[in-house]
């Protein structure tokens, strides 16, 4: 297995008004220098969209491009062009330096972000059957055109969205073709939706095509659920926190990857907001030490 990172881990984030937004150049190095193979692209426009600068600042930091999230709302069919628009953007620039894997997600909405975390509602305010349908055959359509470019969809289950609750990813897993799509298994967003990652490693390990590594603090979790709060500010509050100091079995997760046979990317993150003066570096490190030392990795 590799290990990677992504910009999320430095408070880079698609979300209207999340936080500070480091330069590039500095996420960059600094995730160079704490030891990371590769990076995801991060959010359309973070980094140089040109694929010949963005490849030339890769490689003089010897980082590689892992992959993209890009989150597209194939529910609605009239939204259809768009979300292709936009994953067809990426899955070029992804193309052209190299990477084979992009992945895709539910874009959500405010009333699955108002009740993100709390399972009971989640279970039942969920897409409608032809909304499925659409979901599903939006997915297989731009999996198509991903493939012509060399790269394979993977779906990111998500907190906030139409694919968060357990059923809900057993459902779209189910309803898509194996070949076409596979599962970004993201362990935070496991456990944040109600779901268990050692399990869904289990039953669904032929199915993984990249993991994100991500430990969660479902107390933390919790507490904000009972303060009424939503997706984004359990996010930007810290209920995913550095590896090792939450409350996933992180051992017992890559055992399982390893006895499945996984040998793809580790791409390590964590969902936050970073503070003013924060050392963001040093956060890096420990993610990096964490997985070297408990794991060899």
């Amino acid at each position: 297995m590799r290990v990677g990172s992504a910009p999320i881990t430095w408070g880079i984030c698609e979300i209207p008004g999340w936080g500070p937004q480091k330069p590039w150049p500095e996420v960059l190095d600094e995730m160079a220098a704490a030891g990371f193979e590769g990076t995801e692209l991060g959010p359309a426009g973070y980094l140089p969209m040109d694929p010949a600068v963005l490849w030339d600042e890769l490689a003089r930091r010897q980082l590689v491009m892992i992959a993209a999230f890009v989150p597209v709302n194939f529910r609605d069919r009239a939204a259809h062009a768009a979300s292709m628009q936009a994953v067809e953007e990426v899955a070029r620039l992804l193309a052209a330096l190299g990477a084979r894997d992009i992945l895709l997600s539910d874009e959500g909405d405010d009333m699955r972000k108002s009740i993100a975390g709390r399972t009971a509602e989640t279970a039942v305010r969920g897409m409608t059957a032809e909304e499925w349908n659409a979901f599903v055959e939006g997915l297989h359509q731009a999996a198509d055109r991903c493939r012509d470019l060399g790269l394979t969809v993977s779906f990111h289950p998500h907190g906030g969205t139409y694919v968060e609750h357990p059923a809900e990813v057993q459902r779209l897993l189910e309803a898509t073709d194996p070949d076409r799509i596979r599962l970004c298994l993201d362990t935070g967003h496991t456990a944040f939706g109600g779901g268990d990652p050692l399990e869904t490693v289990r039953r669904w390990s032929s199915r993984i095509g990249l993991v994100h590594l991500k430990d969660i603090d479902m107390e933390r979790l919790r507490a904000g659920i009972a303060q009424g709060k939503g997706y984004t500010p359990l996010a930007q509050e810290g209920v995913f926190v550095e590896l090792g100091t939450g409350s996933l079995d992180l051992r017992a997760i890559l055992g399982e990857l390893q006895a499945a046979g996984y040998d793809g990317w580790l791409v390590v993150e964590q969902d936050r907001v970073v503070r003013p003066g924060e050392d963001t570096l040093a956060a890096a490190v420990r993610n990096r030490r964490y997985l070297r030392e408990t794991f060899g990795l």
